[in-house]
């Protein structure tokens, strides 16, 4: 629950005149995810908003670590005003009072926000899934299912995987036939958390782990791996760039989440920040990243503003959306530490 210190924080900072020339003194620092996507977002969304307000962005990487805003808040040493970050990390760190609530101008955009998009402490950033993918010049047959990707003898080679519970385990239960839909009521279970472990125990010694979506590419791009998990918009910006032909299995079965922009408790320039997510709330000025980008947005005005070219790429586009469903931020927010740590545990073993 947001404190009565927070909410007389974002009180005064509501007071101010957000279009003011002000803001103009002093650059912000937002956190992105880096590598092309932070590429993306400097000429997509971060200059376009310099442009028009005459405030500088200092574009950053981080690694949407909710332990490092909280470090930073309890040191008195916040060094960024926005953050990029995952929907359940931001359900706990608004509850920590890590982050302040949104300009009440951008909240009274909810009625055009696809579900878990716009929430009191954040607006999506931008909207993914988690999704197979293979080399087409290396496999000329591919992997049609993730039984497919677990099968080491139709497709011999080692698999790419995240090394994390989230997203993992619930490509393990896809493995073992679960529906995308149904995903969220097993793993409710004991049982279910259970077999997604023992699923994970099959493939694990064929498995090369990554943490970063760079090395994972740059591994099925060298061969060192034949198929990896990986997140779409990268992948499409790959093929799009870079001449490559990686293959999304949309029809496997996937599972779509987003990022949020969230304003940092005590971050430097808050006004500058509340001026920029201002800007981004704006559809028009919202698209910049999706038409560089294979990420989708929450507000579906912006599909207006793309072509249908850019429309096709995206997770929630009509072609593919039937093959998938949306992560479970409240499972992940009230799991997430538990499960983690387990797998942590079951990875070193």
């Amino acid at each position: 629950m947001l404190t009565a210190r927070w909410l007389h924080k974002f009180a005064l900072l509501s007071a101010a005149n957000l279009g003011s020339a002000a803001y103009a003194e002093g650059a912000i620092t937002l956190a992105g995810w880096g590598g092309t996507w932070n590429e993306a977002y400097k000429t997509g969304i971060t200059d376009p908003f310099t442009e028009k307000t005459g405030i500088s962005v200092v574009l950053d990487e981080w690694d949407g670590s909710l332990a490092r805003v909280r470090a930073m808040v309890e040191a008195g040493a916040v060094s960024y005003d926005l953050v990029s970050i995952e929907a359940p990390q931001l359900e706990m760190g608004c509850d920590e009072g890590l982050f302040l609530p949104l300009p009440a101008s951008v909240t009274a955009q909810a009625p055009h926000y696809l579900p878990g998009t716009l929430h009191d402490c954040g607006i999506a950033s931008d909207t993914w899934a988690t999704v197979l993918v293979y080399d087409g010049t290396k496999l000329t047959n591919g992997p049609k299912s993730w039984a497919d990707f677990w099968d080491v003898k139709a497709f011999p080679g080692k698999r790419g995987l995240g090394g994390q519970a989230l997203y993992t385990l619930e490509n393990a239960l896809l493995a073992d036939g679960v529906a995308p839909s149904d995903i969220y009521t097993v793993l409710a279970t004991p049982e279910g958390v259970d077999r997604a472990f023992a699923k994970l125990d099959e493939i694990k010694p064929h498995v090369v782990w990554w943490s970063s979506s760079s090395t994972a590419l740059q591994n099925l791009d060298a061969g060192e791996v034949v198929m990896t998990d990986m997140y779409n918009g990268r992948v499409t910006f790959d093929n799009e760039n870079n001449g490559k032909d990686y293959r999304i299995v949309w029809e496997a079965g996937f599972l779509y989440g987003t990022d949020l922009w969230a304003l940092v408790a005590d971050a430097p320039n808050p006004e500058g920040a509340a001026a920029f997510l201002e800007f981004f709330a704006v559809p028009e000025n919202q698209a910049g990243f999706p038409r560089l980008y294979g990420y989708g947005t929450g507000d579906a005005r912006v599909y207006d503003h793309l072509t249908e070219a850019q429309r096709s790429r995206l997770p929630t586009s009509p072609d593919v959306i039937g093959y998938g469903a949306s992560y479970n931020d409240a499972f992940w927010a009230e799991n997430l530490e538990s499960l983690e740590q387990r797998f942590k545990v079951w990875q070193s073993q």
